[in-house]
């Protein structure tokens, strides 16, 4: 078993030898766009400028193939805090509807089957359903973060087995990231607060391990400790409030294969790792972060306290804000995705207001090969070799799953 007590760093100073790469089949591009460097046998890809031509690039389908969820309508077919989606190998889609504690099946036309799971403790049932991901021979595995375990289930729904998570460290707590593959797990530590702790009012970052489990839970190694979070830690008389910092940087990751992305946030660059915690590519894009303006600020803690219909809870978050340090930045990005195919998405980050999602897709060399636009309010869930599935709200706050259509015309 590895176990690193200090955060992955760059690698040594880089050789001589600098590869350009000019684009394939996308029209005539200058080769300094995208400058490869080699260290150590670590790839680091350095973008200024996007492969596809104008208008050239991969865009979704107008209307979305499949949509699931009703306003009015079978129960099943409500839905209500989805904290997930994913399609299986023959068409079906499996919608994480915390809301009822359900593991929801649905056909490739977004008919309902048959849904699994309810509230409780036992076997198949649920406290916490925080994130569902597809796992070995088309199964699926379910995060539960309340009883700190995952639950698998086979294609058709039929519940297989729970997986205690193991604990590392102390007031930590396992958090999923993934699932490999070969059926391994990738989890990460999540800080524990509390007011044993001697904390001041203030910023917070802490650092989070990475490790990764056998099927069974057993500990195969720790692979290395990275940055977390930024978060706002508001102290006052024997308690503390714990929020996320406002346009703080956060730590965002993603599996897909045998490979897991990670990127801080800080600056544009993203790690792509071997299951093993390998550091095989550093995939980075000339970029300056957007600027936080009076106007953000503002429009940040409106959308806040909007948000909030509790009295004495929008009375303690408007001394939170009082009190909270805004940086001079936004982060680089907010998310990261892998498709299918090992290709990297990376979710711009938007001022507030700002709904119309952007994503930038990165091929499996590190090459910038454009932005892909979805629509206002979609968030994906998983990106496919010819489909988006992602979940969205529209204008009367109906919650519905959505898949389109990901087109990628040849040249």
């Amino acid at each position: 078993m590895r176990h690193d007590s200090t955060r992955p760093s760059l690698p040594s100073p880089l050789l001589p030898a600098i590869l350009l790469l000019a684009a394939c089949g996308a029209g005539e591009r200058a080769a300094t766009d995208i400058a490869v460097r080699d260290s150590a046998g670590i790839a680091i890809v350095e973008n200024t400028a996007a492969v596809w031509p104008e208008g050239g690039g991969w865009h979704l389908s107008p209307e979305p193939l499949v949509e699931i969820g009703v306003l009015d309508g079978a129960p099943e077919d409500q839905l209500f805090r989805v904290v997930g989606a994913r399609r299986l190998g023959d068409g079906r889609i499996v919608v994480a509807n915390s809301g009822t504690h359900e593991l929801r099946f649905y056909d490739a036309q977004g008919r309902h089957l048959r849904s699994v799971g309810r509230e409780g403790e036992g076997p198949g049932e649920f406290r916490g359903l925080g994130a569902i991901h597809r796992y070995t021979a088309d199964s699926i595995v379910a995060y539960d973060f309340r009883l700190r375990r995952l639950s698998i289930f086979d294609a058709d729904g039929g519940f297989g087995r729970s997986m205690a998570l193991p604990v590392i460290g102390e007031r930590t707590t396992p958090q999923f990231v993934g699932a490999f593959d070969d059926g391994t797990i990738l989890l990460r530590t999540g800080r524990i607060f509390s007011t044993r702790d001697e904390l001041r009012t203030g910023v917070s970052r802490d650092s989070s391990v990475f490790y990764r489990v056998a099927a069974d839970g057993a500990v195969l190694d720790t692979i290395g400790v990275f940055p977390g979070s930024e978060a706002f830690v508001y102290t006052i008389e024997n308690g503390l409030t714990v929020m996320g910092l406002a346009f703080g940087r956060n730590a965002v990751a993603d599996v897909q294969g045998l490979h897991f992305y990670f990127g801080a946030g800080e600056t544009y660059e993203v790690a792509i790792h071997a299951a093993d915690g390998a550091l095989q590519r550093l995939v980075r894009r000339r970029f300056d972060n957007l600027a936080v303006t009076p106007q953000d600020i503002e429009r940040y803690k409106q959308r806040q306290l909007e948000a909030t219909t509790d009295d004495n809870w929008r009375r303690m978050q408007e001394r939170i804000f009082a009190e909270m340090p805004f940086p001079a930045t936004m982060p680089a990005y907010s998310r990261v995705l892998a498709d299918a195919a090992g290709n990297l998405w990376v979710a711009e980050y938007r001022r507030p207001g700002d709904d119309q999602p952007r994503w930038t897709v990165f091929d499996l060399d590190g090459r910038m090969l454009g932005t892909v636009d979805m629509p206002q309010g979609f968030s994906p869930t998983e990106i496919g070799s010819d489909y988006v599935l992602g979940t969205i709200r529209d204008e009367l706050d109906v919650e519905r799953v959505r898949l389109y259509e990901l087109v990628r015309p040849a040249g």
